[in-house]
């Protein structure tokens, strides 16, 4: 009796520490993959520049609530919208502003299926990559927090100055 009890036991913690780190496990993984592929293309992250144009924003641009202009880059918090509980793939970025008054408001969404990496596009078209290495990818740069922070320094300065 004593073994199989120590089987379950086993089974659950395994199944525990799996899900516990999914999204470690996610995000190793496409770094690995995507940085070996970058390589064989000969691209770095640093070389693969993306669009800002399609961030929805939901509040005014230029805001003309004062308190934004308050707020600094360690105000702005970057939520990754994902499609399950189980599923480490990111399908948006949602930025929120932590207000003065200790309010978390959401300032701007960013569609991953809207963000625009023109030398990738560049390259699948002229097949240099299959689709499924373009959204690998992507991922990879959408998720990264180096990304993440270059949005929210221009959902910052389009908020604050309009521009």
């Amino acid at each position: 009796m004593m073994p199989s009890n120590l089987l379950v036991i086993g089974i659950f913690t395994y199944i525990a520490c799996l899900l516990y780190f999914r999204d470690c496990f996610y995000s190793y993984g496409l770094e690995f993959f995507a940085k070996r592929k970058l390589l064989k293309i000969g691209q770095k992250l640093e070389d693969l520049e993306f669009s800002f144009e399609q961030i929805y924003y939901l509040v005014a641009t230029p805001s003309t609530n004062c308190d934004f202009c308050k707020l600094n880059l360690e105000d702005f918090i970057v939520e990754k919208g994902k499609v399950s509980f189980f599923h480490g793939e990111i399908y948006d970025l949602k930025v929120y502003a932590q207000m003065p008054d200790g309010q978390k408001k959401l300032v701007a969404i960013v569609p991953k299926d809207k963000f625009p990496v023109p030398i990738l596009d560049t390259m699948l078209y002229y097949n240099q990559i299959n689709q499924s290495d373009y959204e690998m990818l992507v991922s990879y740069l959408f998720s990264h927090p180096r990304t993440h922070r270059m949005i929210i320094e221009e959902i910052r300065k389009r908020v604050i100055e309009g521009n």
